[in-house]
Parts: C-alpha cells; sequence; structure tokens
C-alpha cells in the first residue's frame, strides 16, 4: 500500500509530465526519467545542488521562477500569517544564497545577515562557524503551508512549461522542479490531513 501512495504522489508531483504531453521535444520522457530516478527523500544539498545547475543552463528563467514564488511570499507575508511569512522569507533567501554560490562561511554577505536575523527571530541558535545556516534556513522553508503545496505545484509546473518552450535546453530547471514537487509531497505526507 505504501509504495502505491508513493507511486501516486509521484505522480501527483510530476504535473508537468502531463502539461508537456511527453511531445515538447522528448521532454515528457525526461520528466518520466528523473521522477524514476527521485525516489528518495530529497535533501538540502540536493535542491541546492539541482538549483544551482539550473540557473546555469537557464539563468533567466531561474529567476523568473524566483521571483514569481518571491511575490507569492510578499502576498503570504501581507495576509500577516506569520508562521507562514517566516517559513517564505527563508525559501527566498535560500534560493538567493543557492544561486549567488554563497554559503555564508566565509565572508558575510548581505544575504548571510538576513538568513542570520530571520533564523534568530524564530530564536533558532546556529553554531558559530555559520555551517548550519543553509540547512537551518531549508529546514524553516519547510513550514510553508502545506495546505498550498497543490496550488504552488501548478504555479511552478506553469512556469517550467513556459520556460521549456522558449529555450532549447530546461533538462535541469525541470529536474530542480521535479524534485521541490517531490519534496513538498513528501513534506505534505508528515503533516498529514490537516
Amino acid at each position: 500500500r505504501r509504495e502505491n501512495d508513493q507511486e501516486r504522489e509521484r505522480e501527483k508531483s510530476s504535473g508537468i509530465n502531463a502539461e508537456y504531453g511527453g511531445d515538447m521535444n522528448g521532454r515528457g520522457l525526461l520528466v518520466l526519467m528523473v521522477v524514476a530516478a527521485c525516489t528518495a527523500q530529497p535533501e538540502m544539498s540536493g535542491l541546492t545542488g539541482a538549483l544551482r545547475a539550473a540557473y546555469k543552463e537557464s539563468p533567466t528563467g531561474v529567476i523568473l521562477l524566483h521571483n514569481i514564488f518571491k511575490q507569492v511570499g510578499k502576498f503570504s507575508c501581507e495576509l500577516q500569517e506569520e508562521e507562514d511569512c517566516a517559513a517564505w522569507k527563508a525559501v527566498i533567501l535560500l534560493e538567493e544564497l543557492t544561486m549567488a554560490g554563497d554559503t555564508c562561511k566565509e565572508e558575510e554577505s548581505d544575504l548571510c545577515s538576513a538568513a542570520r536575523t530571520l533564523l534568530s527571530n524564530q530564536s533558532i541558535t546556529l553554531q558559530p562557524s555559520g555551517g548550519d545556516l543553509l540547512q537551518e534556513l531549508f529546514t524553516l522553508g519547510g513550514k510553508v503551508n502545506s495546505d498550498e503545496f497543490e496550488n504552488l505545484n501548478n504555479i511552478r509546473n506553469a512556469v517550467v512549461n513556459y520556460v521549456c518552450s522558449k529555450v532549447t535546453n530546461c533538462a535541469e530547471l525541470t529536474r530542480f522542479v521535479v524534485l521541490e514537487n517531490l519534496l513538498e509531497n513528501q513534506l505534505m505526507g508528515e503533516k498529514g490531513p490537516n
């Protein structure tokens, strides 16, 4: 039963496969291959690595996706959903640090300072080395309201469909989005029905 549930979740998380219909220069097949390869829980390093690769492949596509979700996070904050707002800020900071290649282990950048302030405001204590900062952002970002994951996946998939229709190669962006969708489905399963 658990394997069937996991398979259904993988199918749901790969909404981009349905959108591609397998006919956009073979990209539908790519999505199926990526989903099949991603049976383990995506961890932070896998997601950040996929985001970095996607950013190298299509910086404007990743920035478009990031900016849309930045606005979604801002909207959530304007609705005064405090816990969800902090989670969104963590997601946005983690993405921005990842795109900048900043691990916050060397010099203190403005992004690192903002991340430390956000985590401190959430009463999250970091080691002096700062090595836990990205992981703590990842953990805090996992607290985004899981009731919204299906809608967020639909937005994300639509943006990727658009980007992939405009560029010749979007394999890494597709891989990142599939991992992100899988993670959200797993988080939703861990939180259980609301």
